[in-house]
C-alpha cells in the first residue's frame, strides 16, 4: 500500500539528519539556483507558493545527479511593515511574531521535501546579517551614493511613515491610500535618506545585454529606467530611491549626528533595540526616537544622537543572494569585504537560475542589480550582473479563476493537500498543470488524477518486486530499449528547458508501456525511471529504490541515453475542442489511445474549455487529432 504519510516523513527525516543536500565545493561545475526571497507572513503558504519552489527543487536535484556542486538555499525577508502593524494591533513584539512565522514557513517547506541546504538559511532580522546591510549602505555613503535631501514623499499619517510608490494604491474614489490598511496618503516634502540609483541608470541599461532573461522582463526594466534623449538632453523615468522609513521594524542606519547636525558613520554594528512600545511617534519620527537611552550617545565628552529612521524592506532583499554564499554552518558570515568572500563569489556568481513571482519583476530586480553594480565597482564581487537567467512563474488561481486571497475565501492550504494526497502529489500536480510561466486555475479533479498515477507507479513496482514482472537476462525487447532511451532523452531535455509538464507526460507514457511487459532483462528499466522521477516526486522514488534493495538516490548519476537505440519516432497531435485548436502535444508513435485522450484532457488550455461540460463524443484520428465535442 502506498502510504504517503509514513514514506514522506521517513525520507524527510533521513535527508535532514544526514544533510544530504549540504552545499559542496569540490567540483569544477557549479549551479546556483535561487528562489524569490519569501516574506514569512502569519498566514503561511498557500498552494501558489510551492510552484516556483518545486521548479527550483527539480533543477537542483537534477544538477546534483549531473555532477554539479549545487547551491540551493532558502531564507527570510523578515523585516517590514506587515509584521510591525500586526505587532501593534495585537500587543506582540515583532521579534516573537516573526520567528513564529518563520518556523511555520520552514515546517511547510520541509513537508514538501525541498532539497534546501538549511545551514545556509538566512534571516534579515539577524544582527549578524544586517550588520552587512549597514556596511553596504556605509560604502554608498562614502562614495557619494547616499545623501539626506528634502524630497517629496508619500506620507501616511496613520502608519506614521513614508511609503514607496509600490505601497500606495488608488481607491474607488481616486484617492491615494496605503496598501497596508487603506489609510490616506498625501504628498509631503521631507528630509530623507536617498540612494542615487540614477547615477547607475546607464549601467543598469547596459547590463541587460549580459543576461538571459525573457524579452518581456528586459522591456520592463528598460521602461522603468525610461531613458529618453531630446535635443541632446538625456532624461530618465527612474528616480532616486527614497531609502528611509519612520518605523521600528527595520535595519537601523549606521549614522549619528552631532549637535550641529553633522553626519558621522558608525563603523560597527548598530543593533535594533528591543522595545515594547513601537507605535508611530506622531511627530514624523520613528518609534526609536522614544528610546532616549538608545538614541543619545556621548563619545569622548561630545554628544551625539543616532539616526532614528530605519531602512525599507528592500534593503535586506537587495543582497541576500550574496549572503547565502557567505553563510557559515555556525551561523556567522564571512566578511563581505574579505579576500575569502571574493573567492567564494568567483565560485558561485552569477546566480545561474532565479525563479520568482511576477510581482518582483521590476523594482526588487532593479534594486538588487543596483547594489550589485555598486559592489562590483568597489571590487567586492567579480561579476557585473547578479542573475544570469531569470524566470517568472505564472500565478496559480483559485478554483473560481480568481487570485487566491483570504478576502475571496478561495485559498487552498498546502497542509491539507499534503495530509490527504501527499507532498509528491502536490509537487507533480503543480508541475503538470501547464507551462511554468503561465497562469493556471486550481482543479481538484486533476489533483486526484495525479495521486492515482503515483499509486499506479507503486503497483507497477510491486509487480516487479514480487516477480510478477520477471527479470530474465535472456529476453530482448527492442521496443522497450527504444522507449527507455527516448524517455531519458526527452525528460532530460524538458528539465533543461523548464518544460516540466511535458516531462511528466513523457514519464506517463513510459509507465504505461512497462505495464504491458511480463519480463525485462535489466533492473535499469525500473531504477533509472526512479532517478528521473525523483526530482519531481522524491519521496516515492527513494522508497521504491529501497524496496528494490538499491542504494539511496544520492549515490546515483543521471542516466544517459543512446541515440542508436531509438527507433520510434514522435508524432505531434492537435488537440481540439468543438473543432477549434486549443493545444498540441507530442506523443510516441505507438501511443495508447486511451492514455492520449486522458493526457489531452488534462492540458490546461483544453481543460478550461471542457471542464464542467458534457463531452458528447471524442473524435480521435490516430497520430493526427483529438477533438472533444462538448455542449
Amino acid at each position: 500500500m502506498y502510504n504517503h504519510k509514513n514514506i514522506e516523513k521517513k525520507w524527510q527525516e533521513y535527508w535532514f539528519k544526514n544533510k544530504i543536500f549540504k552545499t559542496t565545493e569540490n567540483k569544477n561545475k557549479k549551479f546556483y539556483v535561487l528562489d524569490m526571497f519569501p516574506y514569512p507572513s502569519g498566514s503561511g503558504l498557500h498552494v501558489g507558493h510551492p510552484e516556483g519552489y518545486t521548479a527550483t527543487d527539480i533543477i537542483a536535484r537534477y544538477k546534483r545527479f549531473k555532477g554539479f556542486d549545487v547551491l540551493h538555499p532558502i531564507g527570510w525577508d523578515a523585516f517590514g511593515l506587515p509584521a510591525e502593524q500586526y505587532a501593534i494591533q495585537t500587543g506582540n513584539n515583532p521579534v516573537n511574531f516573526t520567528n513564529k512565522n518563520i518556523d511555520i514557513f520552514r515546517k511547510q517547506l520541509q513537508s514538501l521535501g525541498f532539497s534546501y541546504d538549511y545551514d545556509k538559511e538566512i534571516n534579515t532580522t539577524d544582527p549578524k546579517y544586517y550588520r552587512w546591510t549597514q556596511w553596504i549602505f556605509a560604502q554608498m555613503y562614502k562614495n557619494n551614493l547616499a545623501e539626506i535631501k528634502e524630497i517629496e514623499v508619500n506620507w501616511c499619517e496613520q502608519l506614521g511613515t513614508v511609503l514607496a510608490n509600490e505601497e500606495v494604491l488608488t481607491d474607488e474614489k481616486g484617492n491615494k491610500v496605503s496598501e497596508r490598511g487603506n489609510f490616506p496618503v498625501i504628498k509631503k516634502p521631507m528630509k530623507q535618506w536617498v540612494l542615487k540609483i540614477t547615477n547607475y541608470a546607464d549601467k543598469l541599461l547596459d547590463g541587460l545585454k549580459e543576461v538571459n532573461w525573457p524579452e518581456s522582463l528586459i522591456s520592463l526594466q528598460k521602461n522603468w529606467i525610461g531613458k529618453k534623449v531630446n535635443n541632446g538632453k538625456v532624461t530618465y523615468h527612474l528616480k532616486d530611491w527614497v531609502f528611509a522609513r519612520q518605523r521600528y521594524w527595520g535595519e537601523p542606519f549606521p549614522i549619528m549626528f552631532d549637535e550641529d547636525n553633522n553626519i558621522y558613520l558608525i563603523e560597527n554594528l548598530v543593533e535594533l533595540p528591543i522595545m515594547n512600545d513601537i507605535k508611530p511617534s506622531g511627530d514624523g519620527q520613528s518609534p526609536l526616537a522614544n528610546n532616549k537611552d538608545w538614541v543619545n550617545l556621548e563619545i569622548n565628552g561630545k554628544k551625539f544622537r543616532r539616526d532614528t529612521n530605519t531602512m525599507p524592506q528592500w534593503a535586506g532583499s537587495s543582497w541576500y543572494y550574496l549572503a547565502y554564499i557567505l553563510k557559515n554552518d555556525d551561523g556567522t558570515y564571512i566578511d563581505l569585504d574579505s579576500s575569502k568572500a571574493y573567492e567564494k563569489f568567483k565560485k558561485w556568481l552569477p546566480v545561474d537560475l532565479y525563479i520568482g513571482g511576477q510581482e518582483h519583476a521590476v523594482l526588487h530586480l532593479l534594486y538588487a542589480r543596483f547594489w550589485h553594480k555598486v559592489l562590483y565597482d568597489l571590487k567586492i564581487v567579480p561579476t557585473s550582473e547578479p542573475f544570469l537567467k531569470l524566470v517568472n512563474q505564472g500565478m496559480i488561481l483559485g478554483k473560481d479563476n480568481q487570485k487566491m486571497s483570504k478576502s475571496k475565501g478561495n485559498i487552498v492550504n498546502p497542509n491539507d493537500i499534503i495530509d490527504q494526497f501527499g507532498a509528491d502529489t502536490l509537487r507533480l500536480y503543480e508541475m503538470f498543470m501547464g507551462p511554468l510561466v503561465e497562469t493556471k486555475p486550481w482543479n481538484d479533479k486533476n489533483l486526484l488524477a495525479t495521486r492515482k498515477w503515483l499509486e499506479r507507479i507503486w503497483r507497477l513496482f510491486e509487480k516487479f518486486i514480487n516477480s510478477e514482472i520477471k527479470l530474465n537476462k535472456e529476453v530482448q525487447n527492442k521496443e522497450l530499449d527504444s522507449i527507455y532511451h527516448i524517455t531519458i532523452k526527452d525528460v532530460t531535455q524538458c528539465i533543461e528547458d523548464l518544460k516540466f509538464n511535458i516531462a511528466i507526460s513523457k514519464m506517463m507514457v513510459y509507465i504505461n508501456f512497462l505495464y504491458k511487459l511480463s519480463e525485462v532483462n535489466d533492473i535499469k528499466y525500473f531504477t533509472n525511471f526512479l532517478i528521473i522521477l525523483s526530482p519531481f516526486a522524491p519521496h516515492i522514488a527513494e522508497e521504491l529504490m529501497e524496496k528494490m534493495q538499491q542504494k539511496t538516490l544520492e549515490n546515483y548519476k543521471w542516466p544517459i541515453w543512446n541515440e542508436k537505440e531509438i527507433i520510434v519516432t514522435n508524432v505531434t497531435m492537435s488537440i481540439q475542442v468543438n473543432g477549434k485548436l486549443r493545444a498540441t502535444m507530442e506523443l510516441e508513435l505507438n501511443y495508447d489511445d486511451n492514455d492520449a485522450i486522458s493526457i489531452a484532457k488534462k492540458i490546461t488550455n483544453v481543460d478550461k474549455y471542457i471542464s464542467g461540460k458534457n463531452i458528447i463524443k471524442v473524435i480521435h484520428v490516430k497520430n493526427k487529432i483529438i477533438n472533444f465535442v462538448v455542449n
